[in-house]
């Protein structure tokens, strides 16, 4: 059971990012990605990001945790969501946009190339990523919850092979440079 699988551990959360959500992110990739796109999130969390890219786009929501799919369900019922684990993304569908703020972080740094990787499959041609990141070099652990801190050039190495790197870009989530994100475009196959 991870920290995410547990009801307590999702009430934690949802007090400690009240007033955060990616506004910022979506900006961005609002001039890169054509409205009515289809978009995969991964990890809705408390939905904040889902619904801010509903506005614009189709949206299909996932997260692994089924503590957070169930509560988000109560509240939308309509929404389109999926369980899926981020390192093996295993649906069927494909889509124009993979989106997350601040979720891979969770994974290790192999793990996230396996993502990278798997995201490359599911993404149509010319798909874009849109994903954000604690900024820096170092891997910590709280309460079996694992964060992973990525620098520009980590994430331009990961990446190079896969897709093209429209824009990367460190700015605040609480204090200035403590985020990092990255815009990317998918290589043709």
């Amino acid at each position: 059971m991870g920290f995410y699988d547990k009801e307590e551990n999702i009430d934690k959360y949802a007090q400690f990012i009240p007033n955060h959500d990616g506004a910022e992110l979506i900006s961005v990739l609002k001039t890169q990605l054509a409205k009515n796109s289809t978009v995969l999130e991964l990890g809705i969390g408390p939905g904040k990001d889902f619904e801010l890219l509903a506005n614009d786009y189709e949206v299909t929501g996932s997260d692994r945790s089924l503590v957070f799919l169930d509560k988000y369900r109560k509240k939308n019922p309509h929404a389109e969501l999926l369980q899926l684990d981020a390192r093996t993304l295993e649906t069927d569908k494909t889509f124009d946009c993979i989106y997350s703020n601040k979720v891979l972080i969770h994974l290790t740094r192999e793990e996230l190339g396996q993502s990278l990787a798997r995201q490359r499959e599911i993404l149509n041609d010319n798909g874009l990523l849109m994903h954000s990141f604690w900024h820096g070099d170092k891997e910590d652990v709280y309460d079996d919850l694992r964060i992973t801190y990525y620098t520009e050039r980590q994430l331009l190495d990961m990446m190079k092979e896969l897709y093209e790197v429209v824009e990367i870009k460190t700015h605040a989530k609480m204090t200035e440079g403590d985020s990092v994100y990255v815009l990317a475009r998918a290589r043709a196959t």
